[in-house]
């Protein structure tokens, strides 16, 4: 069964690499030449290129804390700097896995190892994946009505925010009493008594939150702090590059980039997020070779650097002993 998995596995991933490679030979190919990407990133300003990359470190900073305060709420303790290991630790994860949410993972074996709970912790974790894209929705949704022009232009955006809200709504579903209901009709034996059984004891671990509405407040205001820190790396980058692009705009753009890389299609949104950049900042009559360029410094690159960093901390760490459950 496991070599069947095993197999499956590598399939998938062969085939998002695929996905991900015919992207950017198309992009190449039709879009921007490599000769005009190169002689783009030899124009860059390396000022706002190293401000915007300083912004990582604030944001790691920022999502431990966020990550942090939701499981305190549980009735964890946790260090503050064990959780930014682990941040730093899940970048490196994600930038080899086949999916954004291959750190996610990560984080939530390390945080059972203090709860000695994995369902507790992936609760935690979902709940803080939760708060970001509610504040990804919200700006998004804040800036499209604000630049309706811009938003007409692009019928991605509406459809971002149609799934990202549907994916909301799917989870909120799920925390109602009729699907505690559903899950109870289910056998109590088998298979699906033991699927039932998890997710019931996973619902009830989200579920925690609705008494702990302090926690999930300051949650969100970090998430918007997270969010908007986010944003500006992107202007920032975009200032090195010397893209004509108002700020307010990024708050429209980026969000929508940002839900549309969380569909697992390609390599940690690699094509995907190249496209995306290419329509988009052509919007402002910004050549394929530099929307290429930026998302190759701004993404790949800024990412790859900090999940190196993250692949010496996962080496050198020191991890607690507990056992989970």
């Amino acid at each position: 069964m496991s070599d069947k998995k095993g197999r499956k596995d590598v399939l998938v991933f062969l085939l998002k690499l695929t996905v991900s490679f015919a992207l950017l030979a198309y992009i190449i190919l039709r879009k921007a030449s490599v000769p005009d990407i190169l002689r783009v990133l030899r124009g860059v300003d390396i000022f706002w290129i190293l401000a915007s990359f300083s912004l990582h470190a604030l944001g790691v900073w920022i999502s431990a804390v966020r990550w942090r305060i939701l499981i305190l709420a549980q009735g964890d303790t946790v260090p503050l700097g064990y959780l930014v290991k682990s941040y730093l630790v899940g970048t490196f994860f994600n930038n080899f896995l086949p999916s954004r949410f291959g750190g996610d993972v990560v984080r939530i074996w390390d945080g059972s190892r203090y709860s000695g709970s994995v369902l507790r912790s992936s609760a935690v974790v979902l709940v803080e994946r939760l708060t970001g894209v509610i504040i990804l929705l919200l700006l998004a949704l804040t800036a499209s009505l604000v630049r309706l022009d811009m938003a007409r232009e692009f019928p991605v955006i509406w459809l971002a925010l149609a799934l990202a809200a549907a994916g909301l709504a799917a989870l909120f579903g799920f925390l109602t009493p009729f699907s505690e209901k559903l899950l109870h009709r289910l056998p109590e034996s088998g298979f699906l008594g033991r699927l039932s059984g998890k997710a019931l004891e996973f619902r009830e671990a989200v579920l925690v939150y609705r008494s702990r509405k302090g926690a999930v407040l300051k949650a969100l205001f970090w998430a918007l702090l997270l969010q908007v820190n986010v944003i500006v790396h992107y202007y920032l980058a975009g200032k090195g590059f010397h893209l004509e692009v108002p700020l307010l705009d990024y708050f429209i753009f980026i969000p929508v980039v940002l839900l549309v890389l969380t569909i697992p299609i390609t390599i940690g949104g690699l094509g995907v997020r190249e496209v995306l950049y290419t329509q988009i900042l052509g919007y402002y009559a910004i050549p394929a070779s530099a929307a290429v360029a930026f998302s190759l410094i701004a993404d790949t690159a800024f990412t790859l650097a900090v999940g190196l960093l993250g692949a010496v901390v996962y080496i050198t760490r020191k991890k607690p002993g507990q056992v989970c459950r």
